[in-house]
């Protein structure tokens, strides 16, 4: 059996009992005190060590990516290793939920083919009634690999509403006039190259608390007489919020650029229903190879953006303001893994890869134009000889 080592509430000393008053006495600063003082300081004493133990061993996942999230002894906040979050021990005790990346066998796996381009290694995938003709990112030939191994099941998916023939003339709309692009850029051959392609997202609804701090000034203007007057009043402006965000969206597929996928938002989820293998008959789909872990920084630097406007934007009044802090912390995450339409499609023209993109529900464009060089030419010989002819003229008058 261990002896129990008492200790001095006031200073944690070792404290030693005196047969003759009966009472306990602390042999650093000689404070004195009764049984039922010494045993109940200690009963809590030893309740709270036991909790700080329990807290220190325990493990935590860290609510916004799912990583592992270690107890900072300095500031007594749970930091994550990956995202660099910090949670406190309740907040990661909350419900939250960490969806896992673990391979699934589903019906998704079951009845999609997966096909693998040789060139530049891209992963398409197809239900088992359609099949790849060739790659969507490089017009490589692909090949027929087999069932989709290791493949998450999409809890949610939204529908195409725009059909191959409205992308087209979105797609001519878009290309309108522009006499610097190669005549190629709009041809038929071109437009063949469109496909509609299912593309994975993480979804993210968070819950967010954030503060934020600001230099504010107003600012008085008036005159009386010949004398101008200038009134300047400082303050200091603090907000603090708790936010919840709803489907908020990274794409899952490394070779689909983030800022084109980010220019065709928003998608309505309103339409976004759950996932059904028959939505997938005529189409192709990206295999997600970025988990949630690795778009997580993404998910809160839109955060951060989007809180940080709504905060500034609530400081009003002032004839100026300047943030001077700002501090959001994620609290909770809940993941869904969507598939969302989008019209893609890739040009090539001078060794360079062009992307385009219709947002397959909404219709919203976006792409970068390829300039024709002998195009470009023409035109600047055309100035250099209106220039010269101009000079001439000039001269001569």
């Amino acid at each position: 059996m261990e002896a129990l080592q008492l200790k001095c509430p006031n200073c944690g000393g070792a404290v030693t009992l005196d047969p003759k008053s009966g009472r306990f006495t602390c042999d650093f600063c000689s404070s004195d005190f009764s049984s039922e003082e010494v045993s109940g300081q200690n009963k809590t004493s030893s309740d709270s060590t036991d909790k700080t133990a329990s807290s220190q061993q325990s493990e935590y996942k860290c609510p916004v990516c799912g990583g592992k999230a270690v107890l900072n002894n300095e500031s007594g906040l749970y930091v994550c290793d990956f995202c660099t979050s910090d949670f406190t021990e309740e907040e990661l005790t909350e419900d939250n939920d960490t969806l896992s990346d673990e391979p699934q066998n589903s019906v998704f796996a079951e009845h999609t083919q997966l096909y693998v381009c040789g060139s530049c290694g891209a992963e398409i995938v197809c239900d088992e009634n359609t099949a790849a003709t060739f790659c969507h990112y490089c017009h490589g030939p692909v090949a027929l690999k087999g069932r989709v191994e290791g493949a998450l099941t999409p809890e949610l998916i939204i529908p195409f509403k725009i059909d191959r023939d409205f992308a087209e003339d979105l797609f001519k709309k878009w290309c309108g006039k522009k006499v610097f692009v190669p005549n190629s850029f709009r041809s038929e051959a071109t437009l063949e190259k469109m496909v509609g392609l299912y593309v994975p997202y993480w979804l993210a609804d968070c819950k967010v608390n954030a503060t934020a701090d600001y230099d504010a000034r107003k600012i008085n203007r008036y005159s009386r007489g010949d004398t101008h007057y200038t009134e300047t009043y400082y303050y200091h402006v603090s907000r603090a919020a708790k936010m919840k965000y709803a489907g908020i969206p990274a794409d899952g597929s490394k070779k689909l650029d983030d800022k084109l996928m980010d220019s065709i938002e928003p998608f309505d989820y309103d339409f976004a229903v759950p996932f059904d293998m028959s939505w997938f008959s005529g189409f192709y789909a990206d295999k997600y190879d970025v988990d949630k872990a690795a778009v997580a920084p993404r998910i809160k630097a839109r955060l951060e953006q989007g809180v940080k406007k709504f905060l500034s934007d609530s400081v009003t009044g002032y004839s100026t303001s300047v943030c001077k802090n700002f501090n959001l912390r994620l609290t909770s995450t809940k993941w869904h893994y969507a598939m969302l339409p989008v019209w893609f499609m890739t040009y090539i023209y001078n060794g360079k890869k062009y992307f385009f993109a219709v947002n397959g529900q909404t219709g919203k464009v976006s792409g970068v134009l390829p300039l024709s060089a002998a195009k470009l030419g023409i035109m600047t010989l055309g100035i250099t000889a209106a220039s010269v002819i101009f000079t001439l003229l000039s001269f001569y008058m």
